[in-house]
């Protein structure tokens, strides 16, 4: 199981569009809402059954209204380990992105 302490940074006029859209991920909390209007928020991510908790970074991380994510903690432990895409190497996440088997679309 992995759960990530991320800083989610976004103009201050895309804060509400992208704060709601993390709510709607699962395995996504805000931790600390944006009380002053800077554009960032604190989310943390943890694994689902469907997808491991640095994909969804990664997703995030491409999404239009997000600057940049900035990963402040992590915590991996073997806990609950995730099975739903079966990886190897620790980097093997960033290619199940880039081959389609991870939650975004191939580039065409």
């Amino acid at each position: 199981m992995s759960i990530l302490g991320v800083i989610v940074r976004t103009r201050p006029e895309d804060l509400a569009a992208t704060e709601q859209a993390l709510r709607a991920l699962p395995g996504t909390d805000i931790a600390a809402p944006a009380g002053e209007a800077d554009g960032r928020l604190v989310v943390v991510i943890e694994d689902t059954p469907a997808r491991t908790a640095a994909a969804v970074m990664a997703e995030i991380a491409l999404w239009p209204r997000v600057l940049n994510t900035s990963l402040v903690y992590e915590y991996s432990g073997p806990d609950v380990p995730h099975t739903a895409v079966e990886l190897t190497g620790y980097t093997d996440w960033r290619n199940s992105l880039a081959d389609g088997r991870g939650p975004l679309p191939r580039r065409g």
